[in-house]
């Protein structure tokens, strides 16, 4: 805001001045727009950044803008050219600032500033237009909108940016680096769609910390969610780029592995394993971290999401059922 206004001041000062010289206007007077155009700018910032609410005091800064908008308007006698144009930019303004709220409050205060001070300037109107009010007021039509439309797309791009950002953090689970069930979900229907239309193989492993609830209770949440995060890091390390490691809930992780048979899946598991079993210290605390896992190959019978993750969570089942500490894949 403050760039923009230093250079919508500075460019509508130039075709103001022109017209004020043509009407031989005080010298008071175009101090005033120079100290409008060249001290405003600066003091609308400085209010703005030490205000508790900051949006809320430049949102009154804009309608000021628009108050002196309608000022030089009538000091100018209404010239058409350069009062049309500074009009339609300072509403348009406060209409991309703002919405319909903000260029509504702008375009009264422009509209009741104008018509106090042409009536006590005794409603002087000039219609024509001289060259050099004209070539005065090119430069403000020209780069404004050009600076203005540069500006728009810097906004846009940012917002793109936020908007990925926020819908990555949205299928992240928010106390790991890893996905949560939503983009898990996404994924998996995904993936089923595709393995109907091909020949392929692709597997869902369901997997469980054994014994979780004992070290949190043991020794607090702090080592189970490091204990977690480990595993975390494990699965990361134990998958390919193509594959997708979820935290579905809890304790409770699980992993797709696309283009994978079930013994191209079993040697994943058994890595994952393999690397938590040799977890010795978490939080600077000794604990043994053991998992069960299961794995289920996708078939076509499986109809929807639900339906693979129930096959992978039976195959954990199974593997919990038979003692723990072990991998089922069926």
């Amino acid at each position: 805001m403050y760039l923009m206004r230093i250079l919508g001041t500075f460019l509508c000062f130039i075709p103001i001045l022109s017209v004020l010289i043509e009407h031989q206007r005080s010298v008071w007077l175009m101090l005033l727009l120079a100290a409008n155009a060249f001290v405003w700018p600066t003091f609308a910032w400085l209010r703005a950044r030490r205000a508790p609410v900051p949006l809320a005091t430049e949102h009154q800064n804009l309608v000021i803008d628009a108050g002196a908008g309608g000022f030089w308007i009538a000091m100018m006698a209404v010239n058409p050219l350069p009062s049309v144009v500074i009009a339609s930019i300072l509403l348009a303004d406060r209409l991309a600032a703002g919405g319909y709220v903000l260029m509504r409050k702008a375009a009264v205060t422009l509209l009741v500033v104008f018509l106090i001070t042409w009536l006590t300037q005794g409603m002087a109107a000039d219609m024509a237009v001289s060259q050099r009010t004209m070539f005065a007021t090119l430069p403000l039509v020209a780069i404004y909108l050009i600076a203005l439309s540069a500006l728009t797309d810097s906004i846009a791009l940012r917002l793109r940016v936020k908007s990925r950002e926020l819908e990555r953090i949205a299928m992240m689970d928010p106390l790991l680096d890893i996905a949560n069930r939503r983009l898990l979900e996404k994924r998996i229907d995904r993936e089923l769609k595709r393995l109907r239309q091909s020949c392929r193989e692709s597997a869902l492993m369901f997997i469980d910390i054994d014994n979780f609830k004992d070290v949190n209770d043991r020794f607090g949440h702090k080592v189970g969610d490091a204990m977690l995060a480990t595993v975390s890091q494990i699965l990361h390390l134990a998958t390919r780029p193509s594959d997708t490691p979820a935290r579905l809930g809890g304790d409770e992780f699980v992993i797709l592995l696309p283009d994978t048979t079930l013994d191209e899946a079993h040697v994943v598991a058994t890595r994952i394993m393999d690397a938590a079993a040799v977890m010795k210290d978490v939080a600077q605390e000794a604990v043994h971290c053991t998992l069960s896992i299961g794995i289920a190959s996708a078939t076509r019978e499986m109809e929807n999401v639900t339906d693979w993750l129930q096959a992978a969570d039976n195959a954990l089942y199974r593997a919990k059922r038979d003692g723990k500490n072990r991998i089922f894949a069926h």
